[in-house]
């Protein structure tokens, strides 16, 4: 009976100690975000003040947290090396890579042409692949949307479609000394401002309703598991 009780009691208290938990993070978490949009609507106040010295430390938390991640990669690649049962050919050349450019870095310095040239060529590459497999993504999703969808939406889709791809191929370009097809090329190049405009408003909606919600404490993505 004892033992029951002891149980009971320990499970109550991790209980509690949880919920205090998540409503500690949440006050914390609301509290900054209110701190940090006082700071900005005051400037040069002690809120300005407050609101720069909670971003140097989640300047240092980001630091330790990316440090954190690198660490887990290289530990998740380690892994996969000596492992039989998930091994990856790949990744002792991650691991070779990484430790080369860490330590050019640390004897050569971050300043150095030759480091600086070694990690651009590295980051292109890493683009121009990341892109390739974009384009064949966007391809192929563009190419299922015309399958399973045939209406007007569709169509203005892959006109606009033919159209950026003019524009980003130069060809509209070769036209530019008559004054018709500059005029025409001139408004075409305006509608990818326009489309990026609406994606960037989007983005800000976006991310001020999250951050409303995080401030609020509805949506806690730093307490999930």
């Amino acid at each position: 009976m004892a033992c029951n009780c002891h149980y009971f009691v320990c499970y109550f208290l991790q209980i509690r100690w949880t919920v205090m938990k998540k409503i500690f993070l949440a006050i914390v978490s609301s509290v900054s975000g209110l701190l940090l949009i006082l700071g900005l609507f005051f400037p040069g106040t002690f809120l300005d003040r407050i609101r720069l010295y909670i971003l140097d430390w989640a300047i240092i938390v980001g630091a330790i947290a990316l440090a954190i991640a690198v660490i887990n990669l290289l530990s998740v690649h380690w892994n996969k090396v000596f492992t039989n049962e998930k091994r990856d050919y790949a990744s002792p050349f991650f691991i070779v890579g990484f430790v080369t450019v860490l330590l050019i870095g640390i004897l050569l310095g971050p300043n150095h042409q030759f480091f600086v040239n070694l990690t651009s060529t590295t980051i292109i590459t890493v683009e121009a692949s990341l892109l390739a497999v974009l384009a064949l993504t966007l391809s192929l999703a563009s190419f299922r949307f015309f399958t399973r969808k045939q209406n007007l939406l569709a169509i203005v889709f892959g006109i606009s479609t033919v159209i950026f791809l003019l524009l980003s191929s130069g060809i509209l370009s070769l036209g530019g000394k008559i004054p018709l097809l500059r005029s025409l090329n001139n408004a075409l190049n305006s509608l990818p401002i326009a489309g990026s405009t609406g994606i960037l408003i989007g983005i800000s909606l976006g991310a001020i309703l999250t951050s409303i919600r995080i401030i609020i404490g509805f949506d806690r993505p730093y307490n999930r598991k």
